[in-house]
């Protein structure tokens, strides 16, 4: 099952291509000498995402004690240009893939989202090198989206062993209960995916492979992907699950801040604010 699984990932047209929107956001992005007019021009094109945008400047995450933006371009000079990058990922991706019949679509993106809150205001607290923190947010975003090519590309028996076999009781990970079934799992699909249909950043790609692999290491160098495998696990913990989910649990390390030099007090800030976030991003996932 796994060769066939792998060559229907390589295959499969109906896989959803990249948005063109965010194509197009990507080539300006890699010009060194875009500017924000750029970015702007782009997007007031799609007047749903422009007001999604201006809706998300003015929320609480980005617009507490200042006045309220009115247009477009006053909303994208405030969130920045690579922000507003990472947003329209938020809002457009999670429109890209057929609707699952095997679980809550909208609560998936929104532990995505979780995961990618955290993993970004992680990355700035405790990385340095510049790719790294501008892959961050997407890295989180995009971990889980092998289960969403797997309910595309096997939808009957994905959904099948998603509805049939009793997840939530096993005490086995989603990932083990994956290989055993199918010879593969998600974070592989999802990594082969990205690589062949999207052209997402490598980095992308290596943190959706290693999620669920351990985090920080006492004494070596921090990786991104090793926050965004802390990032999953303190979204777990916390609430921000997704609705595929079994009894098994990915606890952190212990000593995990202490390796990352952050304290609770600053975790707890990550959490609220990523609470904070999720509610914007919510609001716009129910209305799409």
């Amino acid at each position: 099952m796994r060769e066939k699984i792998l060559e229907l990932v390589q295959t499969n047209s109906s896989l959803p291509p990249l948005p063109e929107i965010l194509f197009g956001l990507q080539k300006i992005m890699e010009d060194p000498d875009c500017e924000v007019e750029d970015v702007y021009r782009l997007i007031k094109t799609d007047a749903i995402l422009s007001g999604r945008l201006i809706t998300l400047a003015n929320s609480a995450l980005f617009g507490t004690g200042r006045d309220e933006t009115r247009n477009l371009q006053d909303a994208v000079v405030r969130l920045g240009m690579k922000q507003v990058m990472d947003l329209v990922y938020a809002l457009e991706l999670p429109k890209t893939f057929k609707k699952s019949k095997a679980f809550d679509q909208i609560e998936f993106w929104k532990h995505s989202m979780a995961v990618a809150f955290i993993t970004r205001s992680l990355a700035k607290k405790v990385l340095s090198d510049f790719d790294d923190l501008e892959s961050a947010f997407l890295a989180g975003l995009m971990h889980d989206v092998g289960i969403l090519v797997l309910d595309n590309v096997i939808p009957e028996k994905y959904f099948n062993f998603l509805t049939l076999k009793d997840l939530s009781s096993s005490d086995k990970s989603l990932q083990v209960l994956e290989e055993e079934e199918f010879g593969i799992a998600h974070p592989e699909v999802g990594a082969e995916f990205m690589t062949k249909w999207w052209s997402l950043p490598a980095k992308v790609a290596s943190a959706a492979l290693t999620h669920h692999d351990k985090g920080p290491v006492k004494g070596e160098p921090l990786t991104l992907n090793q926050i965004v495998s802390t990032a999953n696990r303190i979204a777990d913990m916390n609430e921000f699950a997704h609705p595929v989910t079994t009894a098994y649990e990915d606890s952190l390390e212990e000593g995990y801040l202490e390796v990352l030099e952050i304290s609770q007090e600053e975790l707890d800030v990550v959490v609220d604010t990523t609470v904070i976030g999720l509610m914007a991003a919510e609001t716009l996932l129910r209305s799409s």
